[in-house]
C-alpha cells in the first residue's frame, strides 16, 4: 500500500476558518483506517511545488504514491475507492452512495455558473 500524505495549511487565517476542506478528508482517513501522513505548508510563502497539486493555491491535496488530487470530494472519491468502509464494493450500493453526493456536485458547478455569469 502506498504511503497517503495529505496537505494542508500550517496556519489558517481568520477570513476562510471553517471552509478550509481537510477535516473531512482527515475523518475520512480515521474512518477507513487508512495509515496516512500530514504535511503542513505555509499560507504565506506557496510557491510554484504548491500550485503544481493545487492550481488554486489552495488545500487540502491528497498524494498517493504518483497521484495527486485537489478538491476534497475528489479526494473522498479516491479514499471510498480505496476502502469498503466508505464506499460500498457492489454496484448497487456504489450506485447510491455515489448519487447521493452527486447533488453536492451539482450545486458547487451551479453556484459557480452563476458567479462568473
Amino acid at each position: 500500500m502506498t504511503d497517503l500524505i495529505l496537505t494542508t495549511f500550517d496556519w489558517v487565517p481568520e477570513a476562510p476558518r471553517g471552509y478550509v476542506r481537510d477535516l473531512r478528508v482527515r475523518w475520512a482517513l480515521e474512518e477507513a483506517g487508512l495509515p496516512y501522513r500530514v504535511n503542513s505548508v505555509p499560507f504565506r510563502d506557496r510557491g510554484s511545488d504548491h500550485f503544481s497539486h493545487q492550481p488554486f493555491g489552495q488545500v487540502p491535496w491528497l498524494t498517493d504514491g504518483d497521484i495527486s488530487i485537489f478538491e476534497s470530494g475528489a479526494i473522498l472519491l479516491h479514499l471510498g475507492e480505496r476502502s469498503s468502509k466508505l464506499m460500498p464494493t457492489e454496484p448497487c450500493g456504489r450506485s447510491d452512495m455515489t448519487q447521493s453526493g452527486s447533488p453536492t456536485i451539482s450545486e458547487r458547478r451551479l453556484s459557480h455558473e452563476k458567479a462568473i455569469a
